[in-house]
């Protein structure tokens, strides 16, 4: 074999590498990664706990299955609802409205009612009345994570296979020299 043709080769895979693989390893924990909301029927009161500060989103899971039952919902929330989140005191939290953030994930679709601002760990009431029945959650946000693996994602591509493309242009003046 020709003096870099190995090298051009190496440089191939680590480009395919770069440009295909390492996006994958990323995207996979994103689709199938465990989601650490939690699920409750309303009308009714469901407790929940807060790990830790940061904000957390309250979510209307207009279309998902819940017990073994499926609820297919408006995405907007009924007139009349009224939402109240109160802290382990039992002060009532502001919450705020965000309707902009919709997430769809094989069965389950949702879009955010709004968020809260949690000062600390602790228990949480979220309160429900009024309304049909149907299914909301509520997680922390993960936004900031998901923006995180995209920009490590994106740099973690573009190192790898410009790389790539540079050692295959190093095997190409090496096959180039040898003759």
């Amino acid at each position: 074999m020709k003096r870099g043709i190995k090298t051009i080769i190496a440089g191939v895979v680590i480009f395919v590498f770069g440009a295909f693989v390492v996006p994958l390893l990323f995207i996979f924990p994103l689709i199938f990664g465990k989601s650490n909301e939690v699920q409750f029927k309303v009308p009714g009161t469901f407790e929940a706990n807060a790990e830790k500060p940061g904000r957390y989103y309250l979510w209307n899971d207009f279309q998902t299955i819940y017990d073994g039952k499926s609820y297919n919902r408006s995405e907007s929330i009924p007139d009349g609802m009224q939402i109240t989140i109160r802290n382990s005191s039992g002060a009532a939290l502001h919450l705020v409205t965000d309707t902009s953030i919709s997430s769809n994930n094989g069965s389950n679709c949702q879009k955010s009612i709004g968020y809260v601002e949690i000062a600390g760990p602790g228990k949480l009431e979220i309160e429900v009345t009024g309304g049909d029945e149907r299914i909301l959650s509520f997680a922390p946000s993960n936004l900031l994570k998901i923006f995180g693996l995209i920009l490590v994602a994106v740099g973690s591509t573009a190192v790898v296979a410009i790389g790539g493309i540079g050692i295959g242009v190093w095997g190409i003046i090496k096959l180039v020299r040898s003759k």
